[in-house]
C-alpha cells in the first residue's frame, strides 16, 4: 500500500476519533484523536518530503505536487488552532477535508518532470508556502462556518456554563471562524508580494492580469470584504444574529473562490497558455 493510501486512512480514522470526542469528551479520546491527526500530518509531511528529495526540487510545480503540500497544510493549521481551542468537532472536518485533498491528488498525474527555469527561484519556495498556508487557514474557517451554519439552524440554544475557558461552542463558531481568517489573510497577501517580486525577476513584469494573478486578486478582496463586513453591518441596522449569518455564508463564497482559483481555473481553454496552470500537465 502506497504512503498517500496509508496517510487517506489515518486521515478518516482521526475523524472518527474526533467525532468520538465529541460524544464521549473524555481525556482519553481527546489525545487520540489529536494523536491520530499529528500521526495523518507526519505522514503527509513525509509524503511532502519524499517528492522533494525525489524531484530535486521543492514540490510545487504541478497539481499532484501542490495538492499534497495543500493537505499538510491544512491539517497544520488545525493543529495550530487545537492547540489553542478545545475544537472537538471541527477536527472531524479538517480531517476529512484533508483526506479528500489527497483523494483528489491520487486523481492527478504523479508523474516527475522538470520543472522551467523561472521556477527554480527560492521566491517560489516563499509564495507557494505563505499561499497555502492562507488556503488551509480559509479551508478550516470554512468548517468552522458549516458548523455555525447547521448549529444555528437546527440546535437549540445552549444554556450551560463552557466547561474549559478554551472551548469554542459551536454557536461560536462565527467568531472563531473571523480569527482563523484574520490568521490566514496576512499569509494570502504575502503569497500575492512575493509572487509579483518573483514575475518581475522571471518575466520582467509584477503583475501582467494572467487569469491565475486576476482570480488571485479576487480572492484577495473576497477575504478583505469578509473581515471588514462586520464593521458595516451593524451601520445598515443588521442585527448581531443576522450579520453573524451573513459572514458564514460569505465564507462558504470565498472558500469556492478559493477553489475556482487553485483547480478550477486549470480546466479552463482560455487559461491553457497561463504560466500558472499546471493542471494535470
Amino acid at each position: 500500500m502506497s504512503i498517500i493510501n496509508i496517510t487517506v486512512i489515518v486521515y478518516v480514522i482521526a475523524s472518527i476519533a474526533y467525532i468520538a470526542r465529541e460524544i464521549w469528551r473524555s481525556m482519553y479520546t481527546k489525545w487520540v484523536s489529536v494523536g491520530l491527526l499529528i500521526l495523518a500530518f507526519c505522514l503527509n509531511l513525509v509524503m511532502v518530503t519524499k517528492r522533494s528529495i525525489e524531484a530535486g526540487h521543492p514540490p510545487f510545480s504541478n497539481l499532484y505536487e501542490s495538492l499534497i503540500f495543500y493537505a499538510c497544510c491544512t491539517a497544520f493549521v488545525y493543529l495550530i488552532f487545537e492547540f489553542i481551542y478545545n475544537f472537538r468537532v471541527v477536527g472531524a472536518l479538517a480531517s476529512v477535508l484533508a483526506m479528500l485533498i489527497l483523494l483528489y491528488a491520487t486523481l492527478q498525474d504523479d508523474t516527475i518532470r522538470p520543472i522551467m527555469p523561472a521556477l527554480k527561484s527560492n521566491w517560489m519556495l516563499v509564495h507557494v508556502i505563505t499561499y497555502m498556508i492562507g488556503y488551509a487557514s480559509f479551508g478550516i474557517s470554512f468548517v468552522t462556518s458549516i458548523i455555525f451554519l447547521i448549529v444555528k439552524a437546527f440546535a437549540k440554544k445552549e444554556n450551560k456554563e463552557v466547561e474549559n475557558e478554551r472551548e469554542i461552542l459551536p454557536r461560536n463558531f462565527d467568531k472563531l471562524s473571523y480569527k482563523i481568517v484574520a490568521f490566514g489573510f496576512p499569509f494570502l497577501t504575502l503569497g500575492m508580494v512575493t509572487g509579483a517580486v518573483w514575475a518581475k525577476k522571471a518575466w520582467g513584469d509584477y503583475w501582467s492580469w494572467d487569469p491565475k494573478e486576476t482570480w488571485s486578486l479576487i480572492t484577495w478582496f473576497a477575504y478583505l470584504v469578509y473581515l471588514h463586513t462586520p464593521l458595516v453591518l451593524p451601520k445598515m441596522n443588521i442585527n448581531k444574529s443576522k450579520a453573524s449569518v451573513i459572514l458564514a455564508c460569505w465564507l462558504l463564497f470565498a472558500f469556492a473562490i478559493v477553489n475556482f482559483t487553485f483547480v478550477g481555473l486549470n480546466y479552463l481553454p482560455s487559461a491553457a497558455d497561463s504560466e500558472h496552470i499546471y493542471g494535470s500537465k
